[in-house]
């Protein structure tokens, strides 16, 4: 997994390759505490290339959204595979608060445009 800042203000950027590990978490909260704090709203942009035996929900619960910065979040644009993110309201049922959208890989623009707006 790998974690970045975007070229947009308060937004994080979030790649998934293969399967997401306990370390990959705390590698989250370390990155989201030292680049945005506690604060901050942030929205995300979750870049899905494969998953390994894992579903978004748990990869998303378990990696990018930390329990203590769970407040922080304001959107999220999954982007994956089609077939990979047919569980959508399972994510949003996960994270209520959260605004959820998914985007095929064709169309990552409109995603880094919806979470500017």
């Amino acid at each position: 997994m790998k974690l970045e800042e975007s070229e947009y203000p308060n937004v994080v950027y979030v790649e998934v390759d293969g399967k997401v590990t306990e370390e990959d978490a705390e590698k989250s909260e370390a990155f989201i505490k030292k680049h945005y704090g506690n604060e901050k709203k942030l929205n995300a942009l979750v870049y899905i290339k494969d998953m390994e035996g894992a579903d978004i929900g748990a990869i998303l619960k378990g990696s990018v959204i930390d329990v203590k910065h769970w407040e922080q979040y304001g959107k999220f644009a999954l982007v994956a595979n089609p077939a990979w993110i047919e569980g959508g309201s399972t994510v949003a049922d996960l994270m209520p608060d959260i605004e959820v959208r998914h985007f095929d890989k064709a169309q990552i623009d409109k995603a880094w445009e919806w979470l500017q707006e």
